[in-house]
């Protein structure tokens, strides 16, 4: 695997289900607070303080990193960010998380939010 990779969803799920992590949702707070991946933390690109708010939760920057949005537009300038900031290994998931509740893969939050 390269520094960045982009995997659909049930591919993307085997690392999910891996404890040794990092699990990253870009989406904004409401967003995550509807739906999100179990395990994921928030850290909403369009926050205004992205680097800082991602710098703040001491992620270890070893770990494999999953990311991912909504539609996966913001995930791919977040890729950039967050490799500037030291995490080498990141994969993001391949057209978002409306994708990823569409095939029925699991998540937190409203069921009905497909």
């Amino acid at each position: 695997m390269g520094v960045y990779s982009e995997l659909p969803p049930a591919e993307y799920l085997t690392f999910v289900n891996d404890t040794l992590v990092n699990i990253i949702d870009v989406r904004t707070n409401s967003e995550y607070e509807k739906t999100h991946i179990s395990g994921a933390v928030n850290v909403s690109y369009f926050g205004g303080h992205f680097i800082e708010d991602l710098a703040a939760l001491n992620l270890d920057t070893n770990k494999i990193t999953l990311i991912y949005c909504e539609t996966q537009h913001r995930s791919l300038f977040v890729a950039k960010k967050v490799y500037n900031l030291g995490f080498h290994s990141i994969i993001d998931l391949d057209k978002g998380m409306m994708h990823w509740r569409k095939k029925g893969f699991p998540f937190v939050g409203d069921t009905l939010a497909n």
